[in-house]
């Protein structure tokens, strides 16, 4: 009874300045009849003593609000709930007393609501597009009281991705960075939106800032790399990681992603001082321990090869010391690669291929338990 004697005194107002048009509005909301509301009340802002009064907005904001939550007449207004809002800020700015300061927060705090229920019908209804529009207007509301409504703004750059609206896509993305929010994911999502419209440059750049605050995240590095690697850009690749391992000497990963470049390029021993670099630094390293120790192993299985290969049946006194010197020094090799593939072991001991070469190695060397236990472990993988 109390709220209808403050409506009833507002309307009394308004009846005094002559605006019909809202009384008529504020009726036809109450009765249901958002439609006859809404031409109303967009009359009555076209008065000049009713377009200062911050009831009118808030009248405003209640049609539209309702309105968005008709289904049988809210396809006719589809930008129902930015009305709303807009209508209630608008309120907000003409009370400069501050006397509904609670009522027009509620009204704003619903059409933030809304937004985000219509952004994920929308989601679901895969409608990418209108979904990332609900998502940006709960953001919006937000914003305008000081706060982030994180979930949001990257609920929008994933619609707008999914919409391959990548330009809106990267910008909300790059939104949810600025407020420290799925960092540092969404630099790589950013990349490969650059990398999927051919602009790898520009996906470089975002990955090269990322790291300047997040040097030691592995993903960065690596999404770096792949883009070098996948241009056959080596050289380029080399240089940077060279001046970044040597700007920060005690980034394992660094040093890691160097000796995959310059195993990938066959500067074999550059590499292995590389991973052992990463391996000094961090000793526990899976992907350094074990990629040191794969090279040792493949290279012992190549000499294994090429002294096969020199066999024939009738060999020079030289040739066959040449290839018994071949096999000496790859069994030898096998060995080197073996406390390398413990380590990635220890580090991970469901991994099948190192677990699979360390069983070969085992029965190289003759460590009958430890290849029945590799033999174990791979059988209780399959």
């Amino acid at each position: 009874m109390k709220q209808f004697l403050l409506i009833a005194g507002c309307l009394f107002s308004l009846v005094a300045l002559g605006q019909k048009e809202v009384v008529s509005a504020y009726n036809a909301n109450k009765d249901g009849n958002y439609r006859e509301a809404a031409t109303y009340i967009e009359q009555a802002i076209l008065i000049e003593k009713a377009a200062i009064k911050d009831k009118v907005w808030r009248y405003r904001g209640e049609i539209y609000l309702n309105i968005s939550s008709d289904s049988t007449i809210s396809i006719e207004y589809p930008q129902a709930l930015r009305t709303a809002m807009e209508s209630y800020l608008k309120a907000k700015d003409l009370d400069i007393k501050s006397r509904y300061t609670d009522e027009i927060r509620l009204g704003l705090a619903q059409v933030q609501t809304k937004a985000n229920n219509t952004g994920i019908k929308n989601y679901v209804a895969e409608a990418f597009d209108q979904a990332g529009s609900s998502f940006d207007l709960a953001a919006e509301v937000a914003r305008n009281f000081e706060m982030i409504d994180t979930m949001a703004v990257y609920n929008a750059a994933l619609c707008y991705e999914k919409a391959d609206l990548t330009d809106l896509a990267i910008e909300r993305y790059l939104d949810c960075a600025a407020i420290q929010y799925q960092v540092p994911n969404v630099f790589l999502f950013v990349s490969t939106l650059y990398r999927n419209t051919g602009k790898d440059e520009a996906a470089l750049k975002i990955l090269q800032d990322a790291r300047v605050d997040y040097p030691r995240e592995q993903s960065l590095i690596i999404e770096e790399l792949n883009i070098y690697l996948t241009n056959k850009d080596f050289e380029r690749a080399k240089t940077n990681l060279e001046l970044a391992a040597k700007q920060d000497p005690t980034n394992e990963i660094l040093w890691f992603s160097l000796g995959s470049v310059l195993d990938n390029i066959g500067m074999t021993e550059d590499a292995i001082v590389a991973y052992k670099k990463a391996i000094d630094v961090n000793s526990d390293y899976f992907d350094a321990n074990y990629n040191l120790g794969a090279l040792y192993f493949n290279k012992a299985v190549n000499g294994i090869n090429e002294a096969n290969e020199m066999w024939k049946p009738r060999m020079s006194r030289t040739e066959a010391s040449e290839q018994k010197k071949l096999e000496e020094d790859s069994k030898a090799m096998f060995v080197t690669a073996k406390p390398f593939l413990e380590s990635a072991f220890a580090a991970d001991n469901k991994d099948v291929e190192t677990i699979r070469s360390l069983k070969d190695i085992y029965a190289r060397t003759g460590e009958d338990d430890k290849f029945i236990q590799m033999n174990n472990l791979l059988k209780s993988f399959q």
